[in-house]
């Protein structure tokens, strides 16, 4: 047994980063130990109070903290090491970025294999397909304006912004897409904000004109839809149409993931109203703030499921990071897969099991695969253009 005194002056050398290896594995032998958890819980809750030179980190570790602690309701059920241990994570937080529960009861961490891939991690980048059929690369550095009919085209960075200037004589649409590994953002004609997650496409009329405002969307986007009166007294619906629903709202805030490969496409209400409802079916369902409607891609349904969410977790992309809480390999295997570009091989007896972890999408992967291999549940190795998993 470790005397308290020993353990406060280890996880002080922690948090002023003054700590060497053989201290720091010390630190974290105690820790699994259980044996000095009161003293955790009030560094950890003391940690915010220490100074920090660069206001991004505050804000990150306040973000962290206040989703840790909203995590210590009763009502989330966190078995007692589950819950320190995730305090504990917030102290690792500082140095990496990163949050992440060790399960309870956990074995020894295996070793962690040292990552030579040149994966990197996402950025804002896309293709604009214009209507004639032509190609125009975004990135974050772009600044220019492009003219599609009577509607002006502006790159802002890492956003485009529509501004219809006159009518139209005809109908064009434009397609933004982005790959994996990229993200992007656009301000459509009405005025309805969008950001693409890696992998997805959005397509839209360079103007909105006749009784709907449609859209067409594959992968992940986020919407925050604009009010948008023609000059009548009724505005125009808008309408988001993918693979295997069709979504009908006024005015709202909303997620939809409809990656072929989830087998499901989730529709997750921020704020306001809308309506799901499955393609070629006029039933549908209406949600209310925090509820998500799952839509099977493969059965023939006789309702849409309908559950209770966080959407902070659900929208965790849009403002820059993962967030997934008993979430299996498989899936977050997808959710790196995407966002960095790279294929994993692993063995299907392991895609069921379950990870909760907060990470950084600006984190190097390398980082990310030596949080997920400290469970001691998974490690990985980079074979040729792959990375396996044992």
């Amino acid at each position: 047994m470790h005397p308290s005194g020993g353990f406060q002056s280890l996880m002080d050398k922690y948090l002023t980063n003054s700590i060497t290896a053989k201290e720091k594995e010390l630190l974290f032998a105690m820790i699994r130990s259980r044996q000095h958890m009161p003293v955790l819980e009030k560094a950890v809750d003391e940690a915010l109070e220490i100074p920090m030179e660069i206001p991004e980190d505050m804000a990150l570790r306040e973000e962290i903290f206040a989703y840790v602690q909203a995590h210590r309701q009763p009502v989330k059920q966190i078995r007692y090491w589950q819950r320190y241990a995730a305090a504990a994570a917030v102290l690792l937080l500082i140095a990496t970025g990163a949050y992440y529960w060790w399960p309870p009861h956990s074995p020894s961490p295996r070793p962690v294999a040292t990552y030579i891939s040149t994966a990197k991690p996402g950025a804002n980048k896309a293709i604009l397909t214009l209507a004639d059929g032509s190609n125009v690369t975004l990135d974050s550095a772009g600044n220019r304006q492009l003219q599609q009919g009577a509607t002006s085209v502006r790159q802002q960075g890492s956003q485009l912004v529509y501004n219809v200037q006159g009518s139209s004589p005809g109908l064009s649409y434009n397609v933004l897409r982005t790959p994996r590994g990229g993200q992007f953002q656009v301000t459509l004609p009405d005025g309805t904000k969008a950001w693409l997650n890696a992998a997805s496409s959005i397509r839209y009329p360079t103007a909105f004109t006749g009784k709907e405002r449609k859209i067409e969307i594959t992968g992940e986007v986020y919407l925050e839809v604009s009010p948008f009166n023609t000059g009548t007294a009724e505005a125009m619906p808008f309408v988001v149409v993918s693979a295997h629903q069709r979504v009908t709202v006024l005015g709202t805030q909303f997620n939809i993931n409809a990656y072929e490969d989830e087998g499901t496409t989730s529709t997750t209400l921020v704020a306001g109203k809308i309506k799901v409802a499955a393609q070629n079916s006029n039933a549908g369902i209406i949600l209310a703030p925090d509820q998500q409607a799952v839509v099977a891609h493969n059965s023939a349904l006789v309702s849409i499921p309908v559950k209770q969410v966080e959407t902070s977790k659900v929208i965790a992309w849009k403002n820059g990071y993962f967030d997934f809480e008993e979430e299996s390999l498989a899936v977050v295997l997808r959710l790196l897969s995407r966002w960095y570009n790279v294929d994993f091989e692993a063995d299907p007896a392991m895609l069921h099991l379950k990870f909760s972890a907060v990470i950084a999408r600006s984190s190097q992967i390398s980082e990310v695969l030596s949080l997920l291999s400290a469970t001691g549940a998974v490690t990985f190795r980079e074979e040729g253009n792959k990375i396996k998993v044992y």
